[in-house]
């Protein structure tokens, strides 16, 4: 616990790591601290629910309270955070009208983005979303799988993508990634987390191989309808799970 603030600090002592300080690093102080906080929250390190301060914070990044408060105003627009107006914040539970939400962004934006991108896609550019499935479902899974994964689906959506779509997809991808990792987790059953998930993802290249809009459009909807229905009801398994560990009675169903 930090004894200024009583807010833990993680990371000493050969504790899990969570926060880390970002002192020494080169980058503007606000990106740094965005990416860092950031990091934690798709990571689980800092899970949903879990609530921090500005000044615990400042002490585990070895920065001063302006980038924090800075980054923190960004998260909470992106809504991964929530802040309150006592320096204090938490961590955006999971929710799942909250999941139903971003998809429904995400199921109006890229399936005809992708499908704008189709007629033109060169077989080197085809060849790329290939070999990234290959990458993110290669042998070494784990905090490798995650970037190459959202390549691939930036990918899919290029090149009819302009800088506004970037940046209206880009917090979407944020959000529902941390539902994302509470179901598709490649380390708890990596063969069977790879197999199917890169089937799912070579029937979208199939089709972007196709050149056809409406084959692309059909397939990236498909496809992420399909990945929120498995979120909802990993969610549903979830909280079961909980109630049974905590021997607390049915209550409302979390994703009702």
């Amino acid at each position: 616990m930090s004894p200024d603030t009583g807010v833990e600090v993680w990371g000493r002592g050969g504790e899990r790591p969570g926060v880390r300080s970002v002192a020494s690093r080169k980058a503007s102080a606000v990106d740094l601290v965005l990416h860092e906080i950031r990091r934690s929250i798709l990571s689980g390190e800092l899970p949903p629910g879990r609530p921090f301060t500005v000044p615990a914070l400042t002490e585990q990044l070895g920065v001063s309270h302006v980038p924090v408060r800075e980054a923190l105003r960004q998260l909470e627009a992106q809504g991964l955070i929530t802040l309150s107006p006592s320096r204090s914040a938490i961590v955006t539970p999971l929710d799942a009208d909250d999941l139903r939400a971003i998809y429904r962004l995400r199921i109006t934006v890229e399936p005809e983005l992708a499908a704008l991108s189709a007629a033109g896609r060169t077989d080197a550019e085809i060849d790329q979303l290939d070999h990234l499935v290959r990458t993110t479902f290669g042998d070494v899974l784990g905090e490798a799988f995650w970037a190459p994964h959202r390549e691939f689906h930036a990918t899919m959506i290029e090149p009819a993508a302009s800088g506004w779509d970037r940046r209206l997809l880009t917090p979407l991808w944020d959000a529902s990634e941390r539902y994302t990792r509470l179901v598709f987790d490649p380390v708890d059953a990596p063969e069977a987390f790879a197999a199917h998930r890169a089937h799912a993802h070579d029937e979208l290249v199939d089709a972007a191989r196709s050149r056809d809009p409406e084959r692309v459009r059909a397939a990236v909807r498909t496809h992420l309808e399909d990945n929120l229905a498995t979120m909802l009801e990993g969610m549903r398994t979830l909280e079961a799970t909980r109630r049974d560990e905590r021997g607390a009675p049915d209550g409302r169903d979390a994703t009702a």
